[in-house]
């Protein structure tokens, strides 16, 4: 008589089938594609985030040049900026950020904090535009 478990074995747990080379996988090419398209998509994406210091300054020296806004407003707007740049929690004359000029940090930090708190003078748009434009001077740090 015949072992049940020998005739009943192929019903119970299937014989795996045979693995080919070339069964169900992708071509080698396809992976190589597909890596490099990711490794794109990265580098993408941290160069727009390396350069989102230049386009807020770029925004407010552009609302700055047409006069959107007060210069109160728009001084916050920079205080921001440059807390965001160089993370600091509070602009201070007296504690400039590493690679700048501590006399010409002190007088921008001031006149900043002049147009910030101080009653607007008649020339608040042209001292927001020079103080762009050297904030535009730290593009190296920047």
């Amino acid at each position: 008589m015949a072992d049940p478990r020998s005739e009943l074995a192929d019903i119970v747990v299937p014989v795996a089938p045979a693995m080919t080379a070339s069964a169900g996988g992708l071509p080698w090419w396809v992976w190589a594609a597909g890596l490099l398209g990711v490794a794109g998509v990265m580098l993408m994406v941290c160069q727009w985030r390396r350069r989102r210091f230049a386009r807020s300054l770029r925004a407010i020296s552009a609302a700055v040049a047409r006069q959107q806004g007060t210069p109160v407003e728009l001084s916050r707007l920079l205080d921001a900026w440059v807390r965001g740049r160089f993370k600091l929690s509070r602009l201070e004359a007296a504690h400039c950020p590493q690679g700048l000029d501590p006399e010409s940090w002190s007088g921008w930090v001031n006149a900043l904090t002049q147009l910030r708190f101080a009653p607007s003078p008649a020339d608040g748009m042209e001292a927001l535009a020079a103080l762009c434009a050297s904030a535009r001077q730290w593009k190296s740090h920047a």
